[in-house]
């Protein structure tokens, strides 16, 4: 598996490493912009990889991104993102975000301590399952988690973008049953 570095917004990939005396030696390439021509490429390549993989197209929202493309697999599951963040990145993320709603927290938060050990518990979980995420709102009480992981492009095809998404939906089913579980014991 290739080796990526990012420096100065450029992202290079190792291609060979070699000792001389105690320094390393790195052979890197570099990974070039994206011209209009590919950015059209490319979002016909997430949209065919978002097809094959047996998601649904929602829709091609306005962002701040190069571009973002919203899929979903299942009514009852969040939808999940494959976001370009910059003409120029050599990686898609692949995002998804669980919104917990008040009434749930307000619930929670009568178990006080408890509460608190919900929050690292899936703090923890996230970290062990290799996925990026960042708590929305309050860090002691969540309005949401967005949870990321990348998919380089130059490594991408329709099995790896698939098993991104099952890593995020994995990790986005994971908070909401820890909410579930946790509320359960409530009643």
């Amino acid at each position: 598996m290739p080796i990526h570095i990012c420096r100065n917004k450029q992202v290079y990939t190792i291609i060979n490493i070699t000792r001389y005396n105690s320094t390393f030696i790195l052979k890197t390439t570099v990974e070039k912009p994206l011209s209009g021509t590919d950015r059209e490429q490319l979002i016909a390549q997430a949209m065919k990889w978002i097809a094959l993989s047996g998601f649904r197209l929602e829709s091609v929202p306005q962002s701040n991104h190069d571009f973002a493309l919203t899929f979903s697999e299942a009514q009852t599951l969040p939808d999940l993102q494959i976001i370009h963040q910059q003409p120029d990145s050599a990686f898609f993320l692949v995002v998804g975000q669980v919104k917990i709603p008040k009434d749930d927290r307000e619930k929670l938060k009568t178990v006080g301590r408890e509460f608190d050990a919900l929050i690292w518990d899936i703090k923890l979980s996230l970290l062990r399952m290799g996925v990026d995420f960042t708590v929305l709102g309050d860090e002691k009480d969540p309005d949401a988690w967005e949870i990321q992981t990348r998919l380089f492009i130059n490594e991408g095809n329709t099995t790896s973008f698939y098993d991104v998404c099952s890593k995020v939906k994995r990790a986005l089913i994971g908070v909401i049953w820890s909410y579930k579980r946790a509320l359960g014991t409530l009643t």
